[in-house]
């Protein structure tokens, strides 16, 4: 951010201090719950690996197998293997058998938005 959009946030939030006028009742009412608070933290962990992160960008649009995306990514099957396992337990990836092949692809929609509304913004700047 800018220091000049930092400064126009500024001027809207709200101050909330121990010592002086505490809105920790809002603040708490806000907040995400248990459920949704573990489910972000997935997304964030999954997001934090740049390999992870390519492998998904390459899943927007196709369903990719093991081997092929070795291929895309210039990385042995197995890792690739291990990043999905990674990302199947965040639930984000999921995959179809065909015949001797498992064709990934990404299940959670959230996750499509962030990464395309993601790369938009940091094109923008």
């Amino acid at each position: 951010m800018s220091l000049k959009s930092d400064i126009l946030n500024k001027d809207r939030l709200t101050r909330s201090c121990c010592e002086g006028v505490s809105y920790i009742d809002t603040i708490n009412h806000s907040l995400p719950n248990g459920d949704e608070i573990i489910k972000l933290s997935s997304i964030c962990k999954a997001l934090s690996d740049p390999i992870r992160v390519k492998m998904l960008f390459a899943l927007l649009d196709y369903e990719i197998c093991v081997g092929e995306m070795s291929n895309l990514l210039g990385i042995s099957q197995s890792h690739v293997s291990h990043q999905f396992r990674i990302l199947r337990r965040y639930e984000i990836v999921d995959f179809t058998k065909d015949k001797k092949m498992s064709f990934y692809r990404i299940v959670d929609e959230e996750v499509k938005r962030i990464l395309n509304a993601s790369l938009q913004k940091i094109k923008e700047d």
